[in-house]
């Protein structure tokens, strides 16, 4: 990255931004550290793959409207409505990326997240979460998915996106029950 007093020119595309610019206003380098934001592949820890869960009803399992997801390391948690498909990863504004699970503000670019990392969703009651093609994979129960698989994610099921750990509290309750808690 090259810096004048008359702006930065990004390495990447060499258009002059103004001072103080972080990213390139031509193709969204991230101008400070001189190179893109980009998620760096681990070394794969778990080569065990995950065979395709599917839920079932024997137990007489509640309708799960929606979930919660406790990313462990900061105890944040976030509840999630199955009304729509749910893309987990990291926020890019410059190439479009805005995911309803947002893990840039834990720590996402360092513990391996991909900015299209997963997709959650809910179909028949049942909830599934399917691996876009990560750099860094994702795991249900430390079993590596395979990408673009559904797999069915249970009840205190444990998540991982690279090396950020995520615990499922699926909600099961109608929308009579949860109004009755309010």
């Amino acid at each position: 990255m090259t810096e004048r007093t008359d702006g930065i020119v990004c390495p990447s595309c060499a258009k002059l931004n103004l001072p103080g610019t972080l990213f390139c206003v031509q193709c969204g380098t991230y101008l400070p550290s001189g190179g893109p934001l980009r998620t760096e592949q681990f070394p794969d820890q778990h080569l065990q793959r995950a065979r395709p869960r599917v839920m079932g009803d024997a137990q007489g399992e509640g309708r799960a409207l929606g979930i919660e997801i406790e990313i462990l390391t900061t105890h944040r948690k976030v509840l999630l409505s199955a009304d729509s498909e749910i893309l987990v990863g990291r926020l890019d504004a410059a190439h479009g990326v805005f995911p309803e699970l947002d893990l840039t503000s834990d720590s996402g670019l360092e513990h391996g997240i991909s900015r299209r990392h997963a997709r959650m969703y809910a179909r028949e009651d049942k909830w599934y979460i399917e691996d876009l093609d990560s750099t860094n994979g994702t795991y249900v129960n430390d079993e590596r998915l395979t990408a673009y698989l559904p797999y069915a994610i249970h009840d205190g099921d444990t998540l991982t996106l690279g090396t950020l750990r995520l615990h499922v509290i699926l909600r099961g309750e109608t929308l009579q029950e949860a109004d009755d808690l309010l």
